[in-house]
C-alpha cells in the first residue's frame, strides 16, 4: 500500500468527484438532501475480524449513495475493472431485523408486489434477489399469499453494468435510471428501519 499510496490518493480523490456528481443526478429524481461526497466512499481496508484470511486491502472502489441520510438504505456503486455492479435492500439482517422485514411483508406484501411488478422495477432490476428458506419461515403459512417475499432472507436488488457503459457519457443516466426505478422499493425497506427505531 505504501507503493501505491499517491496514486491511491489520487484515485480517491476522482471517487469523491464522482460521488458528488452521482449526488447531484440523483437529486434529478429524488429531492435529497445534499451530503459529504466523502463519507460515501467506501474504507479501502477489509473488516478482518471475522474473516482473518481477507486481504488487508479492498481490490475495488465502492459508493455508498445515502438518500434519505444514515439509518436508511443506501445505493450501492460497485466499481472494479470487469465488475461493476449497482445494488441496493438489506443483506444478511440479524434475526431482529429479519423478523421486522418479515412483519413489513405480512402487513403491506401488496404494495411490494405492486413495486415489483412496475414496468420500470422489472425492466432495471428484473426481480428481487439475495437467500430465501426452500420452506415457510417459523410462524408464517406456507399458504401466505406473500410466502414467496417471506422467504427471503436478505432482500436485495442487484444488477451488473459493463465498464463501457458505466464509463460513457450515457453512465450517469443509467445510474440514475437505475436509482429511480429502485426508489419505491427502497422507500419499503426504510419503513423496516423506522418500524426498529420506535
Amino acid at each position: 500500500m505504501d507503493d501505491n499510496r499517491a496514486w491511491y490518493t489520487q484515485m480517491r480523490e476522482q471517487m469523491i468527484a464522482y460521488a458528488e456528481v452521482i449526488q447531484a443526478t440523483f437529486a434529478e429524481v429524488y429531492p435529497m438532501a445534499f451530503m459529504d461526497p466523502r463519507k460515501f466512499v467506501a474504507r479501502i481496508n477489509n473488516n478482518r475480524r471475522f474473516q482473518p484470511d481477507k486481504p488487508p486491502y479492498k481490490t475495488h472502489f465502492a459508493l455508498m449513495v445515502r438518500h434519505r441520510g444514515k439509518g436508511y438504505s443506501d445505493f450501492y456503486i460497485h466499481l472494479e475493472p470487469g465488475n461493476i455492479m449497482l445494488a441496493t435492500g438489506i443483506y444478511h439482517p440479524d434475526r431482529e431485523m429479519l423478523a421486522a422485514l418479515r412483519e413489513q411483508i405480512a402487513t403491506n406484501g401488496h404494495r411490494l408486489a405492486e413495486i415489483t411488478q412496475t414496468e420500470a422495477f422489472v425492466r432495471e432490476w428484473g426481480q428481487l434477489q439475495g437467500d430465501k428458506l426452500k420452506t415457510s419461515p417459523k410462524g408464517y403459512d406456507v399458504e401466505h399469499p406473500y410466502i414467496e417475499f417471506l422467504r427471503h432472507k436478505d432482500l436485495i436488488l442487484m444488477k451488473n453494468a459493463t465498464q463501457s457503459e458505466i464509463c460513457a457519457d450515457t453512465g450517469l443516466n443509467l445510474a440514475r435510471d437505475s436509482f429511480a426505478a429502485a426508489l419505491p422499493f427502497m422507500e419499503f425497506v426504510d419503513e423496516v428501519f423506522e418500524m426498529m427505531r420506535r
